[in-house]
């Protein structure tokens, strides 16, 4: 794995973390929303108007895939 590729996997896996663990005391709608308010702040801020356009369009047409808890994590 690249160290960019690697980076990204590292600081994802730690913020999906943390998120997960505000999900025990909030509504997950609630920490969901406040995230991507974030993100769309922080690609607002760092990218000029075409490139943030261009990436709210990538967002709104990328799959995912739904988070399931595993019964470990369960409380």
């Amino acid at each position: 794995m690249a160290p960019k590729d690697k980076d990204l996997q590292e600081i994802y896996n730690r913020i999906f973390a943390d998120a997960m663990k505000y999900t025990d005391q909030y509504n997950i709608q609630m920490v969901a929303a406040t995230y991507i308010a974030i993100a769309m702040r922080l690609y607002k801020t760092s990218l000029t108007p075409e490139e943030y356009e261009s990436m709210v369009e990538t967002i709104m047409e990328t799959e995912v895939e739904p988070y399931v808890k595993d019964k470990e994590t369960m409380h």
